[in-house]
């Protein structure tokens, strides 16, 4: 259960009051972090508690969890600040008096690593971090390898245009929930609605929309972790189950940057 949620000008006023409890120099604030403060100072982020509040037990048996507008302001802000590691955020904001009031926190009282992983898990709809099981086959390595910036041969020619075949085909398709809709309706409602409100997206009725795909690399290794004996009778290319830390990343050919990696394809959209 959630208690009162403050409002966007609350926010405002709470870390104008925390600078100066804190005796942190406006002149320090202008020099080094006035992007970050004007950054934070637009974006409004109150409505986040009514959209989540369904992800917090009614009843809560221990601790009462952390605002979430906060928790999200905050993970933006580590985002921001290309930060990657949760772990290295939460030292962050225990060293750095200004970003945990930027988030909306009081220093010495700001969330731990594992309340930022519980946060995840509201956000995230699904019962698992991962879409598909960790154990799987290795993935076969890509034997045809492209020229610099010149890609390889779709694997399904025309994919785009019998999607949209198929779409207009069966004008009533169902929609059916996904892992990350929780997310789509955040980013829904705290930006896209409000920069169209604001008419920053022009004429909403009249939109062209351009798309483009990169791959974005991750940390996961494409071969995985061994569960089986395999090697020590010799045979180092067998075809057992393996154990992968990020199962639903491909194993492909990046041609800009020349080599073979594990990534998830992403698709990025501009409205005209």
């Amino acid at each position: 259960m959630l208690g009162d949620i403050r409002s966007h000008e609350s926010y405002l006023k709470f870390i104008v009051e925390e600078f100066d409890n804190h005796s942190i120099s406006k002149a320090f604030l202008k020099d080094f972090y006035l992007e970050l403060i004007i950054w934070c100072s637009l974006m409004d982020l109150t409505d986040t508690a009514d959209l989540l509040k369904h992800r917090y037990s009614s009843n809560p048996r221990g601790r009462k969890p952390r605002n979430p507008c906060d928790m999200l302001r905050s993970l933006l802000l580590m985002h921001y600040q290309d930060v990657t590691s949760v772990d290295q955020w939460a030292f962050n904001l225990k060293t750095n008096r200004v970003l945990a009031i930027l988030s909306g926190f009081s220093p010495g009282n700001v969330p731990s690593v594992g309340t930022f992983y519980d946060f995840f898990n509201r956000l995230w709809l699904g019962s698992t971090p991962h879409l598909s099981n960790r154990k799987k086959r290795k993935l076969k390595k890509p034997r045809k390898k492209g020229k610099k910036n010149q890609k390889l041969e779709p694997k399904n020619p025309k994919i785009v245009e019998k999607l949209v075949c198929r779409a207009l085909k069966n004008k009533n398709v169902r929609y059916s929930p996904k892992t990350h809709d929780q997310l789509q309706i955040l980013f829904q409602s705290l930006f896209v609605n409000k920069s169209a409100s604001a008419g920053l997206l022009g004429d909403t009725w009249s939109l062209s929309i351009l798309a483009d795909g990169t791959p974005v690399e991750t940390g996961g290794r494409p071969y995985g972790k061994f569960l089986c004996d395999c090697r020590k009778k010799g045979n180092w290319k067998c075809n057992c189950n393996r154990q992968f830390s990020d199962p639903d990343a491909d194993w492909g050919w990046d041609s800009s940057r020349e080599k073979t990696k594990s990534f998830y394809g992403s698709c990025f959209r501009q409205s005209l």
